[in-house]
């Protein structure tokens, strides 16, 4: 009898393809879309996106990094001052509505009312509240070092190939008077909650999906030739504000986002899913890639995750592929956390830029607006045609997940002990 199923591979079967294997017995959980041969690579997104980032820089693909740290910071200090967490200093992108805020914000279609929050004797960007350990001095330099920001941030949609985008989470806190999306709840980060002032919106599948839509219209507007390659995090909530227990919430988020992230796969030819979040939160992982608490990704994961992701996107002279699949091995060993340090504020900028190197605008006197960035445009590069990959020597994966900036985790200081 003839039906479908006859000519499908081992790979469709559970039994077959999952079965009694260990994690890294298992295959075939990618095959690349489109090529990153000669293309300059953006990551924004949730906390796992740093992991991505991270790896792309060291495996040496073109990274898009538009807002370099000043000559004189420390590399140690780097993280604490949100440099190379990603392609500009926006910090953690939780959702898809602070991704298409972020366009607009970058290119003068939104200025938000609330622009500034106080906090400890000074004001923090409300989109961007911990992306320096101190507060910044007054308002007007608040607005004058973030008018560099988004005009760097600008450059990295107009300039990127590539826009790796990490969806983590769907509870949004929203501002009733324009709608404005912050990345953390107004009075924990800065700012002070009011109810006639904020709100909570759970996004669900339709919204994210209407975000996601409305971003990829306006930023292939400006930049025609931007693939995007989307994935989902692993890493479970901290905390939740509905009134569900936090793992139902977290079950109910990143459902919402897989389902959004195979349906954006499904109708968009330029845009790729790779399914780092079906690798470690799947059942055929058997819990094995979490931390003790069941949250945060271990590095045996992130190496996991990341050799898979390699094998398919070969790093700049990795040589071609045998015909065997690749079986990743046991993680690298892992970095020690970066030391905090002060530093002054300092605006964008610093010597050895990356060719084709962005421009930067000088500091403006406290008050005034620095001059515009100017956003050079550049021709779509050559596509060359991809090649199957070699194994990938992981002696190079650093996956410590301390390693990464999370502005989740201070919510674990907040509610009521006790209170079950």
């Amino acid at each position: 009898m003839s039906h479908p199923y006859n000519d499908q591979p081992d790979s469709a079967f559970w039994r077959r393809a999952i079965g009694d294997r260990m994690p890294h017995e298992i295959g075939d959980w990618y095959t690349k879309r489109f090529s990153l041969d000669g293309k300059r690579i953006a990551t924004a997104g949730s906390c796992f996106a740093q992991h991505l980032g991270r790896q792309l820089r060291n495996a040496g693909f073109d990274y898009v990094d538009c807002e370099l740290p000043p000559t004189g910071l420390p590399e140690s200090d780097y993280l604490d001052w949100g440099y190379k967490m990603y392609s500009a200093r926006y910090g953690n992108v939780y959702t898809s509505r602070q991704l298409v805020q972020l366009l607009d914000r970058a290119t003068g279609i939104f200025d938000p009312v609330e622009d500034y929050w106080e906090r400890d004797g000074g004001v923090v960007d409300p989109f961007r509240p911990t992306i320096e350990p101190e507060p910044f001095g007054s308002v007007e330099e608040l607005r004058a070092l973030r008018e560099d920001h988004l005009a760097a941030t600008a450059e990295v949609f107009r300039t990127a190939d590539v826009l790796v985008f990490t969806m983590g989470l769907t509870e949004a806190w929203l501002s009733k008077k324009d709608g404005a999306c912050f990345p953390l709840c107004p009075g924990t980060a800065g700012g002070t909650y009011d109810p006639d002032r904020h709100f909570l919106q759970n996004l669900g599948s339709a919204d994210v999906r209407a975000d996601m839509e409305a971003f990829l219209a306006k930023v292939r507007r400006i930049n025609p030739r931007l693939e995007i390659l989307l994935t989902v995090s692993p890493v479970s909530m901290m905390a939740t504000a509905t009134p569900q227990q936090v793992s139902v919430a977290t079950v109910y988020t990143k459902s919402v986002l897989r389902a959004v992230a195979g349906e954006l796969y499904a109708a968009h030819d330029h845009i790729d899913y790779f399914p780092s979040y079906d690798m470690v939160v799947g059942p055929a992982a058997r819990g094995a890639f979490f931390k003790e608490g069941m949250r945060e990704v271990a590095p045996e994961g992130v190496a996991y995750v990341m050799s898979h992701f390699l094998s398919e996107h070969r790093p700049p002279g990795a040589g071609e592929a045998p015909a065997a699949p690749v079986r990743p091995e046991a993680a690298p060993d892992i970095a020690p956390r970066m030391a905090p340090r002060q530093a002054p504020h300092q605006p964008s900028g610093g010597a050895d830029r990356p060719t084709p190197a962005p421009t930067t605008a000088p500091a403006a006197p406290q008050g005034q607006k620095p001059a515009a960035r100017p956003v050079p445009s550049r021709p779509a590069p050559a596509r060359p045609a991809p090649a199957r990959s070699a194994p990938v020597d992981l002696s190079g994966i650093d996956p410590d997940e301390d390693d990464i900036k999370c502005d989740e985790e201070l919510l674990n200081t907040f509610g009521k002990p006790g209170k079950g």
